[in-house]
């Protein structure tokens, strides 16, 4: 049950990261709950370069590619897969969702360096989405 209510906070969290996306790009001088100030804001973070494909995408192919969408999107598509998985009772999905939740660590990892290091920045819902993940691969791995 607490892998479930982890994908749906982990859905929370990249259905609000993809609407402050969208109120910034239509508006710039939107400013989102989690806009704490200069150095704490997430709605900085969520347009920044490194939102779209990991920031890699455009890099490899091209800035209008398919696969360079909002990593809020590849999170929502990712917790879904997680939730679905998690229903499947074979040893397959358990070693399938453990193998994807071991792929979001990595990103989290990843994207928490951008975070730190580039960017200069802490974004809640970012990180929060990086505990939901590093739970998730702790369930998934209980199970297999």
């Amino acid at each position: 049950m607490a892998t479930e209510w982890a994908c749906l906070f982990g859905v929370a969290l990249s259905t609000y990261a993809l609407y402050v996306e969208i109120q910034k790009h239509k508006n710039p001088s939107y400013v989102a709950a989690c806009d704490i100030n200069s150095h704490m804001s997430c709605s900085r973070v969520l347009t920044s370069e490194y939102s779209r494909g990991f920031g890699v995408v455009r890099y490899l192919l091209g800035d209008n590619h398919a696969l360079n969408v909002p990593n809020c999107i590849t999170g929502l598509i990712f917790y879904v897969l997680m939730m679905l998985l998690n229903q499947i009772p074979n040893q397959w999905a358990r070693h399938l969702a453990f193998d994807l939740s071991v792929v979001s660590c990595i990103g989290s990892v990843y994207l928490a360096y951008i975070l730190a290091f580039v960017l200069k920045d802490f974004c809640i819902v970012c990180v929060s989405t990086y505990a939901v993940n590093a739970f998730l691969c702790y369930k998934t791995y209980q199970k297999i």
